[in-house]
């Protein structure tokens, strides 16, 4: 065991602060060295779209005439009006950076800010020697390194879980409970404006462990307290969470609109016809569980057992395809998941056999469905079946609650919410059709925290064991250091380094157009071809404003999308003109140059 009684030193919260900045300053770099302060995922053009709105005061604004010469990945046109299709809690947030010029500080606070929260937390669990290893794995796990440095909201998403989390922990604790409560009703109504599915999954094993303490308080005769900070909690994030039908009210004229629905019709949780591209069954929801956690192996903490690069510093080409262009199994070994049966040994104590007990139970419950179908010898329908998936993964969420009935002290509870945590997105994540692994197993991201705190154990059991009179700490240090210094530099950097110029979105093109410009004329930038696709000129979508007023305007033109009233809304802007097959394009002032 682990004495979480353990003084703070100075040192711990020093380490920590360089944790944190080291963690703002990575994030800085990658944004710019590796993804030039650009979104290259059709995700991340909505969201910079929606936060230029917001910076500018609007959630919605006119369709442009024709609306198709300025169609942007994700950007809705409905009835006349021009909105992103996701909620607006991270364009929300994003804008505020982009009022200072600078969308990619907002995720490089965040991330600074997660670092922070996991040493508090972890120290105040645990102790502060798990607290600092908890805080390094979280600061320089690749997931967290390559998301930090991008414009998707996940690590702003991966905070607010965090400082949720923490807040439920300082109400247990019963100090300023209240206040502790509406913080946590703050978080909480953060992470359901940003990624509602994921704060199901975060707020799921809380709902276990709150109505278990105003179960206790009423037999105690202190419910009243207890149910004070639980209700500040709820109302406060309900309250925020009202922006989502809001939004959806004001871009679409109904606040239980799917805005998904309407890029892709079936893009919605749940199982059966009609969800996803095929439909959705339990079968391929475990698969897409199988293919990512493959990966997530090894971006979680950077360690696999076959190197990321060659002998001549190179990705494996497997590797390099794979990690650009495939979602199944991932072909290298992941290992960072070797330090979680020691954690788990080490957080439970003797009760360490029944979690691992109950955690294959678990996997039984996961499995069962396929065993019933075998004996029924249906080639698949009971699988198939919306109801099996749906009693699955409700199933599973009452198993996931089953150890906070019988783990009474604070501290093994408290794993196993960590643990839960972990477990619950998984099985949340069951639910909708798709997984993905791009930019790494995103859709687990938001449980790196209880991750780091729970793979911090070992380093931290280790740091607190004496050989005869010498303490084993500085091996700790010294050990997880090295790990780090391996994952950092033999798989983050090459990793994240893969996805500079992703979806052939760089600065190239925008410098090209730059040159051609006259002095400081505005320009407008007509890229003509029946059959484009978004990546042969996102670069120039990118820098295109909502409100068509940026210096450059990148605008389509085709056989059926006319040229004159495009021309006719830019009178005065300098026009270059550009010619797109599939995802190449080219200038047609190069082309006859060449000629």
């Amino acid at each position: 065991m682990i004495d979480a009684r353990q003084p703070e030193r100075p040192y711990h919260r020093l380490i920590a602060a360089v944790l944190a900045a080291l963690s703002f300053a990575l994030s800085a770099h990658f944004s710019g060295a590796v993804f030039d302060r650009l979104p290259h995922l059709e995700d991340e053009m909505a969201y910079l779209f929606q936060a230029r709105l917001i910076a500018r005061g609007d959630l919605v604004i006119a369709s442009p005439h024709p609306a198709l010469a300025y169609w942007q990945p994700f950007v809705i046109d409905h009835e006349g009006r021009r909105f992103g299709k996701y909620t607006i809690g991270w364009p929300a947030q994003l804008a505020l950076g982009e009022l200072m010029g600078q969308p990619w500080v907002i995720n490089a606070f965040y991330a600074a800010l997660t670092v922070a929260l996991v040493y508090r937390l972890g120290r105040e669990l645990f102790g502060p020697d798990a607290g600092v290893f908890a805080a390094a794995l979280a600061a320089l796990s690749p997931m967290a390194l390559l998301l930090s440095g991008t414009l998707m909201g996940h690590t702003a998403a991966l905070a607010a879980a965090t400082a949720f989390i923490y807040a439920c922990w300082r109400i247990e604790r019963g100090q300023r409970p209240v206040v502790w409560g509406l913080a946590g009703g703050l978080a909480l109504g953060l992470l359901i404006a940003n990624r509602p599915l994921t704060a199901i999954a975060i707020a799921l094993p809380f709902v276990g462990w709150g109505g278990l303490r105003l179960l206790s308080a009423a037999r105690s005769g202190a419910l009243r307290e207890t149910l004070a900070p639980l209700l500040g909690l709820a109302a406060v994030a309900l309250l925020i969470s009202l922006v989502v039908p809001s939004y959806n009210y004001r871009a679409a004229g109904s606040p239980t609109a799917n805005l998904y629905t309407f890029i892709w019709s079936y893009d919605r949780i749940g199982f059966g016809p009609g969800y996803g591209r095929s439909g959705h069954t339990l079968e391929r929801a475990v698969n897409h569980l199988r293919y990512d956690l493959s990966l997530t192996a090894a971006d979680l903490f950077g360690w696999q057992l076959e190197p990321l690069v060659n002998a001549d510093d190179e990705v494996q080409p497997a590797l390099r395809t794979h990690l650009l262009t495939r979602a199944s199994f991932y072909p290298a070994l992941g290992l960072s998941w070797l330090v979680f049966p020691f954690a788990l040994a080490i957080a439970f104590g003797r009760r360490a056999l029944l979690i691992a007990v109950w955690l294959a139970l678990g996997l039984a419950i996961l499995l069962l469905p396929y065993v019933i179908d075998d004996v029924l010898a249906r080639e698949g329908v009971f699988l198939r079946d919306p109801r099996t998936a749906w009693a699955a993964v409700i199933v599973l969420g009452l198993w996931l609650l089953g150890p906070l009935t019988f783990l009474r002290s604070g501290r093994l509870r408290w794993a196993w919410l960590l643990v839960a945590v972990m477990l619950s997105v998984l099985i949340v994540q069951l639910t909708y059709w798709i997984g993905s692994q791009r930019y790494s197993t995103r859709y687990y991201f938001e449980a790196l925290s209880a991750a780091a705190l729970l793979g911090a154990l070992p380093f931290a059991w280790l740091a607190g064991q004496r050989w005869g009179r010498i303490s084993l700490c500085p091996l700790a240090h010294a050990l997880a250091a090295g790990l780090l210094l391996v994952s950092f530099f033999g798989y983050s950097l090459p990793r994240i380094g893969l996805l500079k110029g992703f979806n052939r979105v760089d600065r190239t093109l925008i410098e090209a157009v730059e040159a051609r410009r006259d002095g400081d004329r505005p320009v407008l930038v007509i890229v003509t071809g029946d059959d484009v696709r978004w990546r042969a000129y996102g670069s120039l979508m990118a820098v295109t404003g909502p409100y068509l007023d940026s210096p450059i305007v990148a605008a389509r033109g085709s056989s059926t999308i006319p040229r004159a009233p495009i021309l006719a809304r830019f009178p005065d802007r300098q026009v270059i003109e550009m010619a797109a097959q599939g995802e190449e394009a080219w200038f047609l002032d190069a082309q006859k140059a060449d000629e």
